[in-house]
């Protein structure tokens, strides 16, 4: 089992000679109650990827809105994130749709209430000499791919735009390497992590390889959800909701202040892992487009749209039953944060 972390942030470390000597007057003054622990299950390592959230707790973003934020960091070998939230380990997970949809009809009564990113990172790269830039490029290429249900992505891009699916597909690893190597034409990927491999190879994007967002190809999905139980939410929307707020304000300051949300990732709370500084740098600088393309982005806001459109579509092509968006996800969380940050 996999326990919050105790990684104690530099600010509260800095704030515990104070303590005892703020603690006598404290007679003079009512107890006021103190801040609802929320924790998360992250979906992976320490990295980038939540930078925004470390950011958060590190500044004390959410005890500025009544929330402890502890979190439990995944990886290989750790617990799934909707077992650990259904097992009552967390209050918050982090999923993706379909396992999302498949928790929902095994009876769990889980509630979407917010998403990382604004764009999905998913991605399709190609090479300079054969470029995927529009759905009618798709037409008789060799796509590469990790695992079969991908060829519903690929099919569902291939009917927005009212083209046959005309096209191969062949199996294919994490890296891009096949691609470089000609075993395909292009290849599904996450722009924030596999174009990062060709241009540590000395390649230049948008001159010897593409990187082309699904979202940019018709395919509008929503990814980084963010959910939990609906008898949580109800019990606690408070605290719910000032989670959401501190969380939108830490990745507001994450997108205004990159080098500080790269330090409190490899200095803090990634320091352990071994990760690769100028890596994590290229990533963050991938991400901050997609989690914040504008400064109007409502941070974390869903899209019923993108939900009962494409969405429901590919979870239906995979044989699920989507139920009504408005019993499986909250929009009005995500407006009181905001409203709390205006």
């Amino acid at each position: 089992m996999k326990f919050a972390s105790n990684v104690v942030p530099r600010r509260a470390f800095m704030q515990m000679g104070a303590g005892a000597a703020a603690f006598a007057g404290f007679s003079r003054f009512s107890f006021a109650a103190g801040p609802t622990k929320v924790t998360t299950a992250n979906g992976w390592v320490s990295n980038v990827q939540y930078s925004g959230f470390f950011l958060g707790i590190e500044r004390g973003y959410f005890e500025e809105f009544g929330v402890k934020a502890e979190f439990m960091p995944g990886g290989p070998n750790t617990p799934d994130t909707l077992v650990s939230l259904s097992a009552g380990q967390a209050e918050i997970a982090t999923a993706n749709w379909l396992p999302f949809v498949d928790a929902v009809q095994k009876g769990n009564d889980f509630v979407l209430i917010g998403a990382q990113w604004a764009k999905s990172p998913a991605a399709v790269m190609s090479m300079a000499k054969k470029p995927l830039l529009k759905p009618e490029d798709i037409l008789g290429m060799k796509i590469l791919i990790q695992k079969p249900s991908d060829t519903q992505i690929i099919d569902a891009i291939l009917d927005g735009a009212g083209l046959p699916h005309d096209y191969t597909t062949a199996p294919t690893g994490f890296s891009p390497e096949p691609l470089l190597a000609g075993d395909g034409d292009a290849y599904l990927a996450f722009a924030t992590n596999q174009p990062i491999t060709l241009e540590k190879m000395g390649l230049v994007a948008g001159k010897d390889f593409h990187v082309t967002l699904l979202d940019d190809l018709g395919y509008h999905v929503t990814q980084g959800l963010y959910l939990t139980t609906r008898k949580y939410l109800t019990e606690n929307r408070a605290a719910v909701v000032g989670y959401m707020a501190g969380m939108i304000k830490g990745w507001k300051a994450a997108a205004a202040e990159p080098e500080a949300a790269l330090d409190v990732v490899l200095n803090n709370y990634g320091a352990d892992l071994g990760l690769d500084a100028a890596q994590q740098k290229r990533q963050n600088e991938l991400q901050m487009p997609l989690v914040a393309p504008t400064p109007d982005t409502r941070l974390f806001a869903l899209t019923p749209s993108v939900f009962t459109g494409p969405m429901t579509v590919v979870a239906k092509a995979a044989g699920r039953t989507v139920p009504d968006f408005e019993k499986i996800a909250d929009t009005t969380v995500v407006d009181e944060a905001l409203a709390k940050l205006a």
